[in-house]
């Protein structure tokens, strides 16, 4: 490690300062530190002398530094704490020259102390390769690490905006493409609903299955007017009284044929076991909401290689609409658990983009609610939505009823 706040040199340049101006008795008598103090005051930084482990002289600035609080700890170069506590200064420095290899004159290390609230650096020097005498110099860098820190901070920022930059070009283009296709679809099956082919030829295109595809058209033309939003800046959708198991029943019946149909051509068993009753009202997006359980519903079936079961559960809770989504697959790796609700992360490679679960944790977000992730104990993971509800008397309004599907 070569910090900046310490030159490569700069302990070096005094060694053989002090060899030049005090010849050899420096190293080898044991008064010659305290006799050339003189010299040494001048140093900027703390300053010690050691020989053998044996501290022989120490600066002003280094004596006040012994005062600070321990333990001490080495820091790697990721900013890791490892290795054992030194509880004191002069351990540290002990331990740094011992540390100096037959070939190596001089090293740096970082330490960390103040309950790990700030960070030193020390540096040890060898004075002559004929006597175990070194030069110690350190410094407090904890201004310097903090600045470090802030300057990585702002360029993973800068690159993350950019990244935001880029895809809402990409947003804009797509929803632009997109827009007019379903608008003309939208137009045809609305036309289609309200001819009189429907009662001439009933089985040519149910109206369950014309109102179900309405809703998934109204329901694209919504996320591709988020995309708008997301590329342009625009307010957030308006919000309404939304019953989620309305939303539920509408996200299973448009996901259901996709996931069905997918799970059979890899020769699988894909079954969705849905309980969700009547909760009390949230204040929320319903196309929004939609779209998170759609989300949720792919994502479960993306994690159930094998097949299984995907379980949807709604009950209330003190005041809230609670939802869980359950699968049957592999799990979410502990290390990712908290990592999976921001932008850009995905297990999926090249298939993802690492915006789906982003999307959803900011929509449920914006109406004061909760979306966490947890693995089952039995195997798989759950995903967990918690709604606040609206007050009781709007609440009230809603029938007692149940949606189930198996």
């Amino acid at each position: 490690m070569s910090p900046a706040s310490l030159p490569e040199n700069e302990l070096s340049a005094i060694a053989e300062k002090v060899r030049k101006t005090h010849g050899p008795d420096f190293a080898h008598e044991p008064q010659a530190p305290a006799r050339h103090s003189w010299a040494l005051e001048g140093v900027a930084g703390a300053l010690a002398v050691l020989r053998e482990d044996v501290v022989l002289w120490v600066n002003l600035r280094w004596q006040s530094l012994t005062l600070a609080r321990g333990p001490w700890r080495h820091v790697t170069d990721s900013g890791q704490e490892e290795g054992p506590a030194l509880l004191t200064l002069r351990s540290v420095v002990a331990a740094e020259a011992r540390a100096l290899g037959v070939e190596q004159t001089a090293r740096t290390a970082r330490y960390s102390y103040a309950g790990g609230h700030q960070q030193m650096e020390v540096r040890v020097c060898r004075v002559s390769r004929e006597a175990p005498v070194v030069l110690v110099l350190a410094r407090d860098v904890t201004e310097q690490v903090h600045l470090e820190e802030a300057l990585a901070r702002e360029r993973r920022a800068l690159a993350e905006r950019e990244h935001l930059r880029m895809l809402s070009e990409q947003a804009s283009g797509i929803a632009h493409d997109l827009s007019s296709l379903l608008v003309a679809m939208k137009l045809r099956l609305e036309m289609l609903q309200m001819s009189d082919l429907k009662q001439a030829a009933p089985a040519a295109a149910p109206p369950a299955h014309v109102d179900t595809l309405l809703r998934i058209v109204a329901d694209a033309t919504t996320r591709l007017s988020r995309l708008r939003d997301f590329a342009r800046q625009r307010p957030e959708s308006p919000v309404e009284p939304v019953q989620l198991a309305d939303v539920v029943r509408d996200s299973v019946e448009i996901a259901r044929d996709e996931l069905e149909s997918r799970a059979a051509k890899q020769g699988l068993t894909l079954l969705l076991d849905v309980d969700v009753p009547r909760l009390p009202l949230v204040e929320s997006s319903a196309a929004d909401l939609r779209c998170v359980f759609l989300n949720l519903l792919r994502n479960a079936r993306d994690a159930m290689p094998q097949g299984g079961t995907l379980r949807v559960r709604g009950r209330p809770a003190l005041g809230h609409s609670i939802i869980t989504v359950e699968d049957e697959g592999t799990g979410i790796p502990e290390e990712h658990l908290l990592s999976i609700f921001q932008p850009f992360f995905t297990t999926k490679g090249q298939h993802g983009t690492g915006l789906g679960l982003s999307m959803a944790h900011d929509v449920v977000t914006r109406a004061q609610g909760t979306l966490t992730a947890a693995n089952r104990p039995e195997g798989g993971a759950v995903f967990t939505i918690t709604l606040p509800a609206l007050q009781r008397k709007a609440a009230s309004r809603e029938r007692p009823a149940t949606y189930r599907s198996g």
